[in-house]
């Protein structure tokens, strides 16, 4: 073997030794690299469980406002069940309609006036009228299964009767837009009420946070309406910013 032979033997070898290393160089490379991806995954994922578990579990539900559910104290009005509360000739000069807001135009509403109501306004009457009269076994089918399942915060469905209340002063205000989705059973609204109205005589079994004559504390009310009925989905406190 002449001396070309020998240096292109050589140069072969050391071509190959290179090659080997380079080869070895980028594997340690590439797996340093999946150590930091693996690595950055778990920070990631550890980071995640603990605001997860900060906050909750996640996004907290908007759960329901129920008046009864609280302790409001004493000081409401006795009145028995078989009470008729239009035998008070104060509270029968009342004005018991619906003033009824639906963002365009105001309606004032009567029960006789039902059928000319839109079916929200048709959910109002209903909802007032059975408060009144105490009919704890209509305004229960007035509000969706969700509202007293209330994400797992049960609220008590009212009793089949329960003391009239001197309601009045009834005012429904629709707040903004009507938000629209399409399900199976077809299209469904939801809508946001502002209700405010006044109880006389309060005797604590429909909203006992209202102690006091002459005041009125107004909720959110959001209405869903589907295959034209409408139903209370949530009632909500306003909340002011101070």
């Amino acid at each position: 073997m002449n001396n070309n032979d020998e240096i292109k033997r050589r140069d072969a070898e050391q071509e190959a030794i290179v090659r080997a290393l380079d080869a070895k160089k980028r594997k340690r490379v590439l797996i340093k690299i999946i150590i930091w991806v693996v690595a950055a995954l778990v920070i990631l994922t550890a980071l995640w469980l603990v605001l997860k578990n900060c906050s909750g579990s996640g996004e907290k539900p908007s759960y329901s406002y129920d008046p009864l559910a609280e302790d409001h104290g004493e000081g409401f009005f006795e009145q028995s069940l078989d009470y008729d509360i239009f035998e008070d000739e104060i509270y029968a000069d009342k004005d018991i309609g619906v003033w009824f807001d639906d963002g365009n135009t105001e309606e004032y509403f009567l029960p006789e006036d039902r059928e000319d109501a839109s079916y929200q306004g048709k959910l109002f009457i209903d909802y007032f009228n059975a408060a009144i009269h105490g009919d704890g076994k209509t305004l229960n089918t007035l509000f969706t299964d969700e509202y007293f399942e209330n994400y797992g915060t049960p609220i008590k469905k009212y009793p089949d009767r329960f003391p009239m209340q001197k309601i009045y002063y009834i005012h429904v205000k629709k707040l903004g837009a009507s938000r629209t989705e399409n399900t199976v059973e077809g299209t469904m609204i939801y809508e946001q009420y502002k209700v405010s109205f006044i109880i006389k005589d309060n005797n604590g079994k429909f909203r006992p946070d209202l102690p006091e004559e002459e005041s009125s504390i107004p909720l959110i009310y959001d209405v869903i309406t589907l295959q034209g009925e409408s139903k209370i989905n949530r009632i909500s406190e306003i909340v002011y910013n101070k």
